[in-house]
């Protein structure tokens, strides 16, 4: 399954009075959706970013790095078998992989899934150990630093299975579901009888969540029940007119735009799709929906992580898994402040320099998307190296949808189909034209896009698709995002006010993130800290409970980026005047999605070979 990789909405801070509420992003996605760890669907897998199968490289592979890229194929190989939905977004063509195609399946989400994906991870683990690692090329053995990493956080999370949420009203599984389904490409009939397949699949798949989440509510871990209201009313309006759902147009469309089918063949297909949505979608839908009204008021907390009974360890748990920065939250909650102190302090000169003014002196241009995202690809050539030739579609998210999901977010495409690539925007954002160029930037050029391009036309191995880099790919995006600011023509002095503001508020919702779900600030606590800085109440209450469904979330976007600037400047001061921005983000790219450790001990050993 493909990574839903997106940007956060957050109060704004030049505007503070009047700040809309804060929604953490959609991703993206992020635990792996079938992955060597999750077989399920809880949560949105990794960016799709590997090697092509059986293609060879410019040099001889010594004994060690032929059996360990075999080791790594044979992973890949065996992940992509295990659950039908991922592998379809993963690669186009198994066939050309030597994959077998199994049985139709999406996979299970019961807590028993989940101990049986710890067993199989200790057991990767164990066969990893095994390789010597100084004979393994300087590929490989990046390779096996990230996926050992990897295996290994994941089984420090082997004690908080049961404090994992599949389901949430913007990060969870039935929100992620029907968009995956949309985009679910038709390449040949087989294609369409898994997606045929694949719907049948949803009430077993459900019932297997629903099975964990009454694991969950006998372990005093239940959802609040304010997220169970949100996720109920979102299960309720998906399927509120099952004759009109918008799965049945977006299918029909593409069942029409197919060459090779008959006429008869068409109508078939359309039947099938209805009769399916009646007997399966709609039906899974509304048993999920009554499963989680039965178990609503089993929550026991509706304040932070800090209040259950391991929460607060849980919380250092998924900001190392999540983020990939293994320091102590503390030290994160400290480089976040500083950052925050810095762009505050930049916000009050530019605008005492400019007459006080934070809003914009113009229009500005009123360019389309696909023109606004032209414009950025050939903006960043000075500072970034050149991407692949490839396509982008954009489109919107459906209406149905439009009040759950993220403002935008880009759908990463089969790796061995990258040339062709989807973002979505939601409308109900509203963007004006300086947010919608920042908003492209971070999805697109120079963002979640372009990074995720031009690492798979590097031709990494197989094994790099298996793990979630939500830090790095977020991270990434964030931090190209504010330099997009420094593009903007119509009005510089104030894109820059807004750079800082929007930084400043990020790390304002990560810090509050840290408050609530490691040092336990309750709402009340969090509201008369924001009206103090001029957020209004409701502000208050729609960022606290945004920040309650998504522990940690806002934490892959804004300290992924800080780390990403302490890299550069890093880098900068080794080099001194030799120091090319250029050169410093090629090397980024080239390393790829990995823990920040991993990362900065990859770009030293390239600095000193």
């Amino acid at each position: 399954m493909s990574q839903l990789s997106s940007k956060l909405q957050t109060p704004s801070a030049a505007s503070m009075g009047t700040a809309q509420a804060a929604a953490p992003q959609k991703h993206t996605s992020h635990k792996t959706l079938s992955g060597c760890l999750i077989l399920f669907l809880g949560a949105i897998l990794c960016l799709l970013v590997a090697r092509l199968f059986g293609l060879s490289v410019p040099i001889p592979f010594h004994s060690e790095d032929r059996k360990f890229r075999k080791f790594a194929e044979e992973v890949f190989c065996e992940e992509m078998s295990g659950n039908t939905l991922n592998r379809h977004y993963t690669i186009a063509q198994p066939d050309s992989f030597h994959i077998k195609e199994g049985e139709v399946t999406l996979g299970n989400g019961s807590l028993e899934a989940r101990k049986k994906s710890c067993a199989s991870a200790e057991n990767y683990l164990n066969a990893l150990k095994k390789f010597d690692y100084e004979k393994l090329s300087d590929e490989h053995q990046l390779t096996y630093d990230i996926f050992a990493d990897y295996l290994n956080t994941q089984l420090q999370g082997a004690d908080y299975l049961l404090y994992d949420e599949p389901l949430s009203p913007t990060l969870g599984v039935q929100a992620q579901l029907p968009i995956l389904l949309a985009e679910y490409t038709f390449r040949t009939k087989r294609d369409i009888e898994d997606y045929l397949a694949l719907l049948t699949q949803i009430p077993d798949y459900f019932s297997s969540i629903l099975s964990f989440e009454r694991d969950k509510a006998n372990a005093g871990l239940f959802m609040s029940r304010a997220c169970a209201a949100d996720v109920i009313s979102q299960c309720n309006t998906f399927i509120a007119d099952p004759k009109q759902n918008y799965l049945i147009g977006i299918f029909n469309e593409k069942i029409d735009e197919i060459s090779n089918l008959t006429s008869d063949e068409k109508i078939a297909y359309k039947s099938r799709n209805q009769s399916i949505l009646d007997a399966y979608v709609i039906p899974a839908y509304e048993t999920l929906s009554s499963g989680l009204s039965a178990l609503a008021n089993s929550g026991k907390n509706d304040k932070g992580l800090s209040y259950l009974p391991q929460g607060r360890e849980y919380y250092r748990y998924l900001v190392q898994s999540t983020v990939g920065d293994s320091r102590e939250i503390e030290a994160i909650e400290e480089a976040i402040k500083r950052q925050m102190v810095a762009d505050f302090s930049d916000i009050q000169k530019l605008s005492a320099q400019n007459g006080g003014i934070l809003t914009p002196s113009g229009t500005g241009t009123t360019a389309s998307p696909a023109a606004l995202l032209s414009q950025l690809r050939e903006k960043i050539t000075e500072d970034f190296p050149m991407p692949p030739n490839v396509s982008c579609n954009i489109k919107y998210v459906h209406t149905s949808l439009e009040n759950y999901l993220s403002p935008a977010f880009y759908l990463t495409p089969a790796i061995d189909d990258y040339e062709n690539n989807v973002i979505y925007i939601n409308r109900a954002s509203n963007y004006d034209t300086l947010e919608l160029f920042t908003t492209l930037a971070h999805e697109g050029y120079p963002g979640h896009l372009y990074q995720n391009v031009y690492f798979t036309a590097q031709e990494p191995d197989l094994l790099r698709c298996l793990m979630d880099t939500g830090g790095y790919t977020e991270g990434w995006a964030t931090y190209v995002e504010m330099y997009s600011y420094s593009l903007w023509e119509d009005d510089p002095v104030y894109a820059s006010i807004s750079q800082k503001n929007r930084s400043f508020t990020l790390g304002l919702a990560s810090l509050l993130d840290i408050g609530i779900h490691y040092r336990g600030y309750s709402l009340e606590e969090v509201s008369a800290f924001l009206q103090k800085l001029g957020f209004g109440t409701d502000t208050a209450a729609s960022l606290y409970n945004s920040i309650l469904q998504a522990p940690a979330n806002y934490l892959k976007y804004y300290v992924g980026y800080l780390n990403f600037c302490d890299l550069r400047d890093a880098v900068s001061a080794a080099q001194k005047d030799r120091f090319s921005l250029r050169e410093f983000h090629r090397m980024v790219l080239e390393t790829g999605p990995a823990p920040f450790d991993i990362l900065r001990k990859q770009l030293q050993k390239t600095l000193n070979s």
